[in-house]
C-alpha cells in the first residue's frame, strides 16, 4: 500500500506538501491518528536528516477534510544540497500504515 512520490524542496525556502490519502476515491477518516515524516540520507540510514511529527506541529491533519499537511520552515531545509529518502507514517491505535515514500535517486531537499 505503500505509493512513492518523490518531492523537490529548494534548499532554504519553506515547504509544504499536501495530501488527501483516499481507498477508491474515499477519503480516509483520520480521527485519532498521528502521523510521522523522516528524511534521511538513504533508506535504511539511523541517521535522521528532517523529522516532521503531529507532536512537532510540523504534520497537521485536518479531520473534516481529510487533508494532511507537512511543513518544514525555510531554517529546517537549510540542510546539505543533496538527494535524500523519505517515508511518512500514519499510526491510529496499534496500527502504523507506511503511505509514502521517496527513494534517494529523486528526491531532493
Amino acid at each position: 500500500m505503500t505509493a512513492t512520490y518523490n518531492l523537490v524542496c529548494p534548499q532554504g525556502t519553506t515547504f509544504n506538501f499536501a495530501f488527501k490519502p483516499q481507498t477508491d476515491g474515499v477519503a480516509w477518516d483520520l480521527t485519532g491518528y498521528t502521523a510521522v515524516m523522516t528524511v534521511r540520507p538513504f533508506p535504511g540510514s539511523t541517521t535522521t536528516t528532517l523529522l516532521a511529527t503531529t507532536e512537532n506541529g510540523k504534520i497537521s491533519i485536518n479531520t473534516t477534510t481529510s487533508v494532511v499537511t507537512v511543513t518544514f520552515s525555510a531554517l529546517d531545509t537549510l540542510i546539505k544540497a543533496e538527494t535524500y529518502a523519505y517515508d511518512f507514517m500514519f499510526y491510529s491505535g496499534g496500527v502504523v500504515t507506511r503511505l509514502l515514500e521517496g527513494d534517494r535517486k529523486s528526491t531532493r531537499l
